[in-house]
């Protein structure tokens, strides 16, 4: 994804949260707030199946960061490493171009409520909307309250989309979206 900004000078920082681009050193600490995020997060929601396994998360974290992509970004709370956010054209099938998506959000469960997915959210929104995208969708799953709540309060409205995944063969996400402001 190109944002005609240079990567390392895009950075967002609030209430001491610091977002940056994600790096090689960091690739351990978010496979780590994945695998944590997802087992205390998706726990008897998420049927075993589709829980992600270290070594495949791994190699796509480090496929990314060594591509040099900047659609993934670290959210760093007191100089650690605690969220991470990945990003870009939407994957959905016959999706305008138009449309960009959050294809993944993880905070470490210690770190939850802390602002640290809000401000890595906001980070994400606005490379999209640079990219020029002009709006914004996310997959999340339907029996996750906590989650479905936290993208409301963002301005992500649920449109009615769902899918399946196939180790389920039920429905089990349900799609967000949102417009972009016009890129300036």
């Amino acid at each position: 994804m190109t944002t005609g900004t240079p990567r390392e000078e895009r950075t967002r920082h609030a209430a001491g949260i610091i977002v940056r681009p994600a790096r090689w050193g960091d690739v351990d600490e978010i496979v780590d707030i994945g695998m944590r995020s997802w087992r205390e997060g998706f726990r008897d929601v998420v049927p075993r199946g589709l829980m992600p396994d270290a070594g495949g998360l791994r190699a796509r974290i480090r496929e990314r960061v060594a591509q040099g992509s900047s659609s993934i970004a670290v959210g760093e709370l007191d100089g650690r490493v605690r969220g991470w956010i990945t990003f870009g054209p939407s994957r959905d099938a016959g999706a305008d171009p138009s449309v960009g998506e959050i294809w993944a959000l993880n905070v470490h469960p210690a770190a939850w409520r802390r602002g640290i997915g809000r401000e890595l959210v906001r980070y994400a929104l606005e490379l999209l909307a640079l990219a020029p995208f002009s709006e914004a969708t996310l997959w999340t799953f339907r029996d996750t309250p906590r989650s479905r709540s936290f993208y409301e309060a963002l301005g992500f409205e649920h449109d009615g989309a769902t899918q399946r995944r196939e180790a389920s063969g039920r429905t089990i996400e349900v799609r967000y979206r949102m417009n972009l402001p016009p890129r300036r």
